[in-house]
């Protein structure tokens, strides 16, 4: 299965490159060979939720154990024809081979949306974890929708964008684009932030699907921005890292060692952390505007592909060699490393979670994904001590 997960990858990144350098082509993307980790409220539990190939998997933060299906009615276990409980997994397998790289979406406590990989939307009774109903999409869905004020924005793989009522789950508007999106759409105000893998950043205007501007970033971009300080953050394929006024403007340009894949984060006192294909971590300084290099080291030994993240005096990075590492944010110094068995690569976006009483935790817990079945999502506390792990 590794070995398999590392070819995907390669035949992924090749992909990438190929569009990279014939921008007028559009690729079609195999899959993805990360999991997508997030969270979802249900029934007034937080659970994390978890995707990957053939599964959708709610998870409990306080243990990493699938979450058990209860009855709504009186709190009771649902248990299976062996008395044994029954626990939260949508599985492809029972849903016409479906894959998922998606993560649910919450309509309702008996209701969540998914989108998979055979070009379908699937309404799930989320009570007993059972397909209602499905409808069709125009493409195959490889980064997660995004539902606000009763639409849904749905990215495809080979280009553009429907937004989808779910009054009646029509399409509404369908925005084009010359190659894939495979990075949830980001809402700004009225308009909807697109990042393509045609080089071009799209703000669109939520109602009408109409373009309101774009931005060629001169290579793939695959990430969602991040927005701080009525500025977005974004990195592409070019090599390049870049400040976007909200109105479509390259306010500032920083080269990075390598492409730029996750999403950055940023400090309260706006120091912006970009990480590359390289393996680097770069702070930048965008407080006094534009990007002026506070530090950048080379702190892994192979790419760096998921975003990093900020807590209290240290960024995060998560490795495609197998380790978690933990940065001064001052000075890029290293504090710790945490190797994972058998190394497998870290690509997902990881996830911390601080404490509240719907998590049901008392420390803050970084989650990191991996492509190895016996452990695909790990928890650390936010020294490096490993709390639990999720074997598939």
């Amino acid at each position: 299965m590794y070995s398999y997960m590392r070819r995907r990858l390669g035949f992924l990144l090749l992909l990438a490159l190929l569009l990279l350098t014939l921008p007028a082509c559009v690729g079609a993307r195999m899959g993805v060979s990360w999991p997508a980790v997030g969270l979802i409220d249900l029934n007034g539990q937080t659970h994390i939720a978890l995707s990957y190939n053939n599964d959708v998997t709610l998870l409990t933060p306080s243990n990493g154990a699938p979450a058990r299906l209860v009855n709504p009615l009186n709190g009771d276990v649902l248990r299976d024809n062996d008395n044994n409980p029954r626990t939260w997994v949508l599985r492809g397998s029972e849903n016409e081979g479906a894959q998922f790289h998606t993560l649910p979406i919450r309509i309702d406590d008996e209701t969540v949306l998914v989108a998979d990989h055979n070009r379908r939307l699937l309404r799930v009774d989320s009570v007993v974890v059972e397909v209602q109903r499905s409808f069709p999409l125009v493409d195959k869905v490889v980064a997660s929708p995004l539902e606000a004020d009763g639409m849904l924005y749905v990215p495809f793989q080979n280009g553009g964008l429907s937004a989808i009522s779910l009054e009646d789950y029509r399409e509404s508007w369908f925005f084009p684009t010359a190659a894939g999106i495979w990075a949830q759409p980001l809402l700004v105000n009225d308009m909807l932030i697109l990042a393509s893998i045609d080089h071009f950043l799209y703000a669109v205007d939520r109602s009408t699907g109409q373009r309101l501007w774009s931005v060629d970033l001169g290579g793939a971009v695959a990430s969602t921005p991040l927005l701080a300080n009525d500025r977005l953050y974004v990195g592409s394929f070019n090599k390049s890292f870049f400040e976007i006024s909200l109105d479509g403007a390259i306010l500032a340009e920083y080269a990075t060692q390598n492409w730029v894949w996750g999403t950055p984060a940023m400090d309260e006192n706006g120091i912006v952390y970009v990480t590359d294909l390289s393996g680097y971590v770069h702070a930048l300084d965008s407080s006094s505007g534009g990007l002026r290099e506070r530090w950048s080291v080379q702190i892994a030994e192979r790419g760096i592909r998921a975003g990093p993240v900020v807590f209290e005096e240290r960024v995060i990075v998560a490795s495609r060699d197998g380790k978690v590492y933990w940065l001064d944010r001052f000075d890029g110094e290293l504090i710790n490393a945490r190797e994972i068995d058998d190394r497998p690569e870290l690509l997902g976006d990881m996830l911390l979670l601080q404490p509240s009483d719907t998590l049901d935790i008392d420390e803050p817990l970084l989650l990191v994904t991996s492509v190895h079945d016996g452990r695909l999502l790990i928890a650390f506390g936010v020294d490096g001590r490993q709390t639990w792990v999720y074997p598939r």
